[in-house]
């Protein structure tokens, strides 16, 4: 795996020992999807009193950092990048991350700025003298500590798995920041934005069932429920074929997917030759058929974050091409 699918790659890889197999209720992926309902009930971290004074927010680990103000922030995944781009002011974030700045379909937003790699020699960091460090779950403990004891304060905003963590998360890093009002209201469009993406479909339009498929060496996987994979297929206007089934990061064997027979294949841009070419895949019916397999890009697909809006509008737009 490259650094360029970092944020839900690194997901991926502490997945796959978790992958879940449930029971098949062929009834459960056959339902048309709907975002329709409440909507997500979403809020910061709460403040908590520190022991020398003044107010903390624990992170995802449960260690409170203090609030004040914060600039010299360094971002270390593309998720934090563009959550800083949308809520903190650009001369108070010091570094973005490297992947970002590589990979991202929004890396001119990150120019002139320096920047970190999460997997790189944490002295690198250090020497930018930064007063507060940004990471999602997948930064080592010895890591974290020697950027504590650098003097460094380490927010782990905790794992990714699409809306249902993006929007606290958003909130939590705006309070944090000083201006709570700005993730609230970021939360609250984003969520609104992404239900409006299928809002359109009329209700007895029969919805297309999709799978997002990748090959990480010699197997694939895939994203269902707890992802950000499903909440793009299923605001796209698709029924996710794995929920029901699978959940988080599964792998799959060629039987399998044949079984959960998608209409589509959901990929990265390029995979989807090798994806149809893969032992058994040559079978089914997304691989035979004209826009059985659409493509995004991966700077879409594997930011669980803002960009969960960009990739559900393409992905609606190939789905359903007659539909405005």
């Amino acid at each position: 795996m490259n650094k360029t699918s970092w944020t839900n790659g690194a997901a991926l890889a502490v997945a796959l020992g978790l992958t879940l197999v449930l029971a098949w209720d062929r009834t459960a992926v056959t339902r048309p999807a709907t975002v329709a309902g409440p909507m997500m009930r979403h809020s910061a971290r709460a403040r908590v009193p520190l022991p020398g004074g003044g107010e903390g927010l624990p992170d995802a680990t449960g260690h409170p950092v203090p609030l004040r103000p914060y600039n010299r922030i360094v971002s270390s995944s593309a998720l934090t990048d563009r959550l800083l781009i949308e809520l903190a002011e650009p001369d108070r974030v010091l570094a973005f991350s490297a992947t970002g700045a590589n990979s991202s379909p929004w890396a001119y937003q990150l120019a002139g700025k320096a920047t970190v790699d999460a997997l790189g020699p944490i002295e690198a960091v250090i020497a930018l003298k930064p007063d507060l460090f940004l990471m999602n779950s997948f930064t080592a403990g010895g890591r974290v500590a020697k950027l504590r004891a650098a003097g460094i304060e380490v927010f782990d905003l905790g794992q990714l798995r699409g809306l249902a963590t993006v929007l606290p998360m958003a909130e939590t890093l705006a309070d944090l920041l000083g201006h709570p009002e700005r993730g609230q209201q970021f939360a609250l469009s984003l969520e609104r934005r992404m239900r409006s993406v299928a809002a359109g479909l009329p209700a007895q339009t029969p919805r297309r069932r999709a799978l997002y498929l990748a090959i990480i060496g010699p197997r694939i996987f895939g994203g269902s429920t707890g992802t950000s994979y499903h909440d793009v297929i299923t605001h796209a206007g698709l029924v996710d074929a794995a929920a029901g089934h699978f959940a988080d990061w599964p792998g799959f064997s060629s039987e399998q997917i044949l079984k959960l027979a998608p209409d589509i294949i959901v990929t990265k841009d390029g995979m989807g030759p090798a994806l149809c070419a893969y032992p058994g895949m040559g079978r089914l019916t997304a691989c035979r058929s004209p826009g059985g397999v659409i493509e995004l890009p991966a700077g879409l697909l594997d930011e669980p974050g803002p960009a969960m809006l960009d990739a559900a509008e393409a992905l609606f737009a190939r789905a359903y091409p007659d539909r405005p």
